[in-house]
């Protein structure tokens, strides 16, 4: 994809505070109310298409929205503490969603 249609499509998300890319990787912060967290997107550009994963509930449909993606291909971001007893985990304090 050309670097003007990536540019515009960061600049669509403004919600998003940019931070980082690698390739056709692009990484960014989005606030959450509520605690201190962050959720995170990535953005993964290909030459005629852009897919995302994100962990932020609040924003993904306005995201598939944005990015004009199938709905039905919405899945909800998981937390690994749910998954798996790990060590190296971040546990979010009881009362606290995933926002």
């Amino acid at each position: 994809m050309r670097k003007e249609k990536i540019i515009e499509i960061l600049k669509k998300l403004d919600f998003v505070s940019w931070d980082r890319f690698s390739g056709n990787y692009f990484y960014g912060w989005i606030d959450r109310e509520g605690d201190n967290y962050k959720d995170f997107i990535v953005l993964k550009f290909s030459m005629w298409d852009v897919n995302f994963v994100s962990s932020s509930k609040k924003f993904t449909k306005k995201i598939t929205e944005i990015l004009n993606k199938n709905k039905s291909c919405l899945k909800n971001c998981e937390r690994i503490e749910g998954y798996c007893d790990l060590e190296n985990v971040i546990r979010l304090k009881k009362g606290v969603e995933n926002a």
